[in-house]
């Protein structure tokens, strides 16, 4: 009688058809961290906390060399995305993130040289997008359950948030330290809901620094995932076979190009409890839902409208107002001389992101009305259909004005 052989296949065919639950498109995520997102009108306290950076090349060490240096701590993760990309319109990281060459970049760049249009350059160079690790301290009524007192990505494009905090510092420069964990302050953020279609954002429309609750210790936060590992940098060979659309590349070819972030390092997982806070343990929401709204949150279509959702009232916390109680301001920052070595494509990029725009041919719509639908003169940027808007040039002009 024959004896019965084990099936090679068993237990084994079923996993490896398994999605990675920490795979979000163009990120990477630790075991212990969840992203972010806020969604409806809502107001929120965290913290934005420092993560040890290991990038030597940094987007922010390029504007000063005291800050972002490797091995040393930073609040922030600024990165590029190329949205999309290719037939199944992907969204990536731009390779100019990390100082690398990026071929969509220098495709965008020839043809500026040959005199193309910046409406149709502007759909070829990446967006700004910045990311921060973040404890959400009272997530207020937000509309997804998050856990307070645990760790978190938050992956903002920059008009949303960023600009905005930049405006809030202008006004009070004191308040500058709230990163620091050991002296900083948390953030009171009011975001104003909006819906676009079925897909949700938030853009930040106020912000207070409120005194923290508690500080953080150095051994925190040495054991925080580092921000510059969790994006995923495909390589110059791959990015260039999506943006042509080949869907067939010689695995030689592939296997000559290196790799840029094939496996990204971690650092060790914040402990689960330390003095005086308290950790409950994560729920799983690192759903295929969760990432199509990390790839997706500025995608919008052409003629839905806008709505506002109906603003929340404001919660408890008071800001800060004490000038005793403020961090030192920083002083003597020396911008960084020129790098002679650096890319030329993201010299390139630049130069075309800040070149003033050409004018284009009105159209039929009148001066003050959005093709879009969107806010004339308040929206400007917001939306993927601002890059195709005719009348751009005067939305940006009226908001300028205002």
């Amino acid at each position: 009688m024959t004896k019965k052989k084990s099936n090679r296949f068993a237990g084994r065919t079923a996993r490896s058809m398994e999605k990675t639950k920490n795979d979000f498109g163009y990120l990477k995520l630790p075991e212990n961290v969840t992203v972010f997102k806020p969604e409806g009108s809502t107001e929120i306290v965290f913290d934005i906390l420092p993560y040890r950076v290991t990038d030597p090349k940094h987007m922010d060490n390029k504007k000063y060399e005291e800050d972002a240096v490797k091995g040393e701590l930073w609040w922030k993760k600024p990165i590029r995305v190329h949205r999309d990309v290719g037939p199944d319109g992907i969204s990536l990281i731009c390779p100019t993130t990390i100082g690398e060459k990026c071929p969509i970049c220098e495709d965008g760049a020839n043809k500026k040289k040959q005199g193309v249009e910046w409406d149709e350059l502007k759909e070829i160079f990446p967006k700004n997008r910045t990311l921060f690790l973040i404890n959400p301290i009272d997530v207020g009524e937000c509309e997804v359950d998050y856990v307070e007192q645990e760790l978190h990505l938050l992956d903002q494009s920059d008009y949303l948030f960023l600009n905005f905090l930049e405006e809030e510092l202008k006004r009070d420069i004191d308040n500058e330290g709230f990163p620091d964990h050991e002296d900083g302050l948390s953030l009171q953020v009011y975001w104003r809901g909006k819906k676009l279609g079925k897909n949700k954002y938030a853009e930040a429309s106020k912000i207070d620094f409120v005194d923290r609750d508690e500080q953080y210790d150095d051994e925190y936060v040495d054991e925080l995932p580092s921000l510059d590992d969790m994006i995923k940098v495909l390589p110059y060979k791959e990015i260039e076979a999506l943006y042509l659309g080949m869907q067939d590349l010689d695995d030689d070819d592939l296997d000559d190009q290196e790799v840029v972030d094939e496996k990204p390092t971690r650092r060790k997982t914040p402990r689960s409890s330390r003095p005086g806070r308290s950790s409950t343990s994560r729920r799983e929401r690192e759903t295929e839902e969760e990432v199509e709204v990390v790839e997706e949150e500025e995608e919008v279509e052409e003629e839905e409208e806008v709505e506002e959702v109906e603003e929340k009232k404001p919660t408890r916390r008071t800001p800060r107002t004490s000038a005793k109680e403020k961090p030192a301001r920083r002083t003597n920052r020396k911008p960084r001389e020129e790098v002679k070595e650096e890319v030329e494509v993201v010299e390139e990029v630049e130069e075309v992101v800040e070149e003033k725009k050409k004018p284009v041919r009105r159209t039929a719509k009148p001066k003050n009305e959005c093709p879009f639908s969107h806010t004339f003169g308040e929206d400007t940027d917001a939306f993927d259909d601002c890059d195709k808007c005719k009348i751009w040039e005067d939305c940006k002009d009226e908001k300028e004005a205002k």
